[in-house]
């Protein structure tokens, strides 16, 4: 080439750069001198020594279901919390406090609040307040495995740590929706009850549990007894399950049940809106032993006879069903219709009395109860519906002693008591009623 140099200079001066290209064996140590670079500031300090800054850590992203500020969210919705860009230590979700307004409302997690050192904060909420989870093996999600409950504010508390393990936390908010239908336990026997020792606890539903959810239903139900007794649940039906010892109570037990429904999904749209307890206490042991065919009742406390009553009970048409009995229900006076247990209250044998003094002990008509129409019979013959007669002054005096759960054990009738009629639970053995 000839001519000259279109940046000023002669081909002379060309050639050497053109000639001698820089050797590849540079070009790594070039990369690597733009990254010191890169990461370097460009200047001095005052003694003349470089100064240097890393690259400060990416906030940890965090994304969750539901998203921040919901609304109206259902009560069986699962949670989850993800981060990218660092890993989760802990989560507490818990119904928010009256003044955390703001972080319910807050339309997406906030802004890491920086913490020294590595660990999560020192004082997180108590995960047995609000919502149980499981933090996945990568610690990048965390999966609720407890349900919501409707109507409720949650404020939720995610702890993080950053890839360069410098910790942080972010919080935010979500509300869940009321449900369709309400789903309730309505424990009996109620607070504060002194009660007999054949009692159980009873559970009424009103929604029915699908067999197949049973077992796992019942585990949400507690019965704590002082002193500690072995006992089981049972299912009467659906919507029905009874709690009892193996063995009567002992008298003096303190008794308190907890139905950890609040959230449950019992289906059709019905969720538990609360937990449910009771607290009561066994009182006095009274058992009462009825004799068919000697015509006779002895009263127990404690094991000692307190009174031997005479007593007409069920005529061969009607017999008193054999079997062990719990007082259930006490009326001074009770209207007692005979076509309530299929007797035409206008045909033959029908009735419709006013009855003094009367303990219920089965769902079938069977009553302890004043009959002064029968005292010629009581203590020689049979000649009742089925009701266990006796005189005025012992149905007063009995009425007045019994307690709801005192057991009247009834022999010598060819019926027995079912389980399901009235409170039938100590027909049913112990291994066919713990299994």
């Amino acid at each position: 080439m000839t001519g000259a140099n279109p940046l000023g200079g002669g081909a002379g001066r060309l050639e050497p750069l053109i000639r001698a290209p820089r050797p590849r064996a540079v070009l790594p140590a070039l990369v690597a001198l733009a990254a010191i670079v890169l990461a370097s500031c460009s200047g001095f300090g005052s003694e003349g020594a470089p100064t240097t800054t890393t690259t400060p850590a990416r906030p940890v992203v965090v994304t969750a279901v539901p998203a921040a500020g919901a609304k109206d969210v259902p009560p069986d919705q699962v949670v989850t919390v993800s981060a990218t860009d660092g890993v989760i230590s802990e989560v507490t979700i818990a119904p928010a406090a009256a003044d955390s307004g703001d972080a319910r409302e807050s339309s997406s997690p906030t802004a890491p609040v920086a913490t020294t050192g590595t660990a999560p904060p020192s004082d997180p909420a108590p995960q047995d307040a609000g919502i149980t989870g499981d933090l996945s093996a990568d610690a990048r999600t965390w999966t609720s495995s407890s349900p919501l409950v409707p109507a409720t504010a949650y404020r939720v508390v995610a702890s993080l740590v950053d890839e360069f393990g410098g910790s942080s936390e972010q919080q935010w908010g979500f509300t869940t929706g009321p449900p369709s239908k309400v789903f309730r336990a309505i424990l009996s026997p109620g607070d504060d009850k002194v009660v007999g020792v054949g009692m159980p606890v009873i559970v009424r539903l009103n929604v029915a549990i699908p067999s197949a959810k049973q077992a796992a239903f019942a585990k949400l139900l507690t019965v704590t007894a002082t002193p500690a007794v072995t006992g089981a649940w049972h299912w009467f039906s659906a919507t029905e399950l009874h709690w009892r010892p193996q063995e009567l109570w002992k008298a003096g037990t303190k008794v308190s049940v907890n139905a950890a429904v609040a959230g449950y999904a019992a289906g059709g749209g019905a969720y538990g809106a609360k937990n449910v307890t009771t607290n009561y206490s066994i009182g006095e042991a009274h058992v009462s032993i009825v004799d068919v065919n000697t015509h006779k009742m002895a009263v127990f406390t404690s094991g000692v006879i307190d009174r031997v009553i005479d007593v007409s009970t069920g005529r061969d048409a009607f017999p008193t069903r054999s079997g062990m009995h719990v007082a259930s229900e006490k009326n001074n006076p009770k209207i007692m219709d005979s076509s309530t247990v299929g007797i035409p209250s206008n045909g033959p044998g029908g009735y419709i009395e006013t009855v003094p003094w009367s303990v219920r002990i089965s769902n079938s008509g069977e009553f302890v109860h004043a009959a002064s129409w029968s005292t010629g019979s009581q203590g020689n013959s049979n000649v009742s519906h089925g009701c266990i007669n006796i005189s005025p002054a012992d149905g007063e005096w009995f009425y007045n002693y019994t307690q709801l759960g005192d057991v009247v054990q009834v022999n010598g009738s060819p019926v027995q008591l079912e389980p399901t009629n009235g409170i039938g639970d100590w027909q049913i053995p112990w291994a066919q009623w713990a299994n």
